[in-house]
């Protein structure tokens, strides 16, 4: 900048003494200058011509005075930049005793953000953290406390460290500075995810979208299993409910977050809570994951849910999940022939581990003791992913 400015002066003083040549040549003026018993006289031009001479000459002299000084700061910088690039490669190699070495001689003739951060770093792979934290102070004393970048360093150094609880409320703080920042929205996400907060996950995951990390559908998707990671480790009804109340309609109505809450709540010991739900879950689709939980029902509910079942088997006669909830409401109902017919229908549709073990527990109170036995055989035959065998015909005398 400074040799622009140079160039631009030497142009507009040639211009103008272009200008003034024709004029100095017909009258080129006169000066005269008194000093005690001295007088100099000249034209103009000739004072002008020893002025730049002398300039020139004085420039010259300086010039010369601040080589030695100059060739000295040179060869100081050529160096830092060697130290910088030889802790730079160190850090890369995973030689973090030889890097923070080399990073810090580099930093004795120059100090930089990338030096500063980067011996942090070295310093932390050697389990430093008296050291790493003094790096980290350096670069705050030198750009201020609240730097983004070294902050964000910080962060990142912590969640390395997996003490991802400080790293959290800095994070926090660089994310309202830069809410799109995709560095700062991955350490956060990954930070709630290892921490558990789940909410926390579900609340961030629409600036995760706008910053372009994801599409709306994998923004849905995560909003999803975050709300299923918030249900499942609800330590009691109230907390249950929160998490439910805490989401919008439409996520609700997701027949996944629709199933955790129903199993969360049968878990907890309230199944009756997630009845509604699993309702208006299969009064548009008769999932059999959800029938198995409808089927899991307490005294107070379970003959509004038999009739339930019992509409819906209507509807479809053949559909085998249907049939399973009925055979296992009939037999907590203590209706053993009902819930004989049932299970009976269900397997002749699909083999299941559940359904044989309960048509066992009818079989073998009623005592048919080889089809029971056989029931179990064929239960554990399908918990280790083996095939279930045909039972024996049914016995002519048998009761009920």
């Amino acid at each position: 900048m400074k040799r622009l400015i140079l160039l631009v002066l030497v142009l507009l003083a040639l211009l103008a003494a272009a200008l003034l040549a024709p004029r100095l040549l017909d009258d080129p003026g006169y000066v005269m200058m008194d000093f005690g018993p001295w007088r100099i006289e000249m034209s103009l031009l000739a004072l002008v011509g020893m002025v730049l001479v002398a300039w020139i000459l004085l420039s010259l002299s300086f010039g010369l005075l601040r080589l030695p000084g100059r060739l000295w700061r040179s060869a100081r910088e050529r160096r830092a930049r060697r130290q910088l690039e030889d802790g730079l490669l160190a850090l890369t190699e995973g030689d973090w005793q030889r890097a923070e070495k080399a990073l810090s001689r580099s930093m004795t003739y120059r100090s930089s953000t990338a030096g500063y951060l980067a011996a942090a770093r070295a310093a932390q792979g050697q389990a430093d953290r008296p050291a790493r934290d003094r790096w980290l102070r350096l670069a705050d004393r030198r750009f201020g406390r609240r730097h983004f970048v070294t902050n964000l360093a910080r962060a990142r150094l912590l969640t390395g460290e997996g003490r991802m609880d400080e790293a959290i409320p800095v994070l926090e703080d660089l994310h309202l500075r830069k809410p799109r920042h995709t560095g700062v929205l991955r350490l956060l996400l990954q930070s709630y995810q290892e921490l558990d907060r789940w909410r926390d996950v579900r609340l961030l995951a629409p600036a995760v979208r706008k910053a372009g990390m994801i599409d709306a559908e994998r923004s849905d998707a995560l909003v999803v299993h975050a709300a299923i990671r918030e249900i499942e480790s609800a330590v009691d009804v109230a907390a249950l409910d929160e998490a439910m109340h805490a989401l919008t309609r439409k996520q609700r109505k997701s027949r996944d977050i629709a199933l955790a809450y129903a199993r969360r709540a049968d878990e907890l010991g309230q199944s009756a809570l997630g009845g509604p739900a699993l309702k208006r879950l299969l009064e548009k689709t008769l999932d059999d994951e959800a029938l198995k939980l409808y089927a899991q029902a307490d005294d107070d509910s379970r003959a509004a849910r038999i009739d339930d079942c019992e509409r819906w088997a209507r509807q479809q006669p053949d559909h085998g999940g249907v049939q399973y909830a009925l055979g296992m409401l009939y037999l907590d109902d203590r209706q053993y022939e009902k819930a004989r017919q049932a299970l009976e229908a269900a397997l002749s549709h699909r083999a299941d581990e559940q359904a044989y073990a309960a048509l066992g527990r009818i079989l073998d109170r009623s005592g048919e003791l080889e089809a029971a036995t056989q029931c179990y055989r064929n239960a554990l035959r399908l918990r280790h992913g083996r095939t279930a065998e045909s039972l024996p015909p049914p016995m002519t005398d048998g009761t009920a």
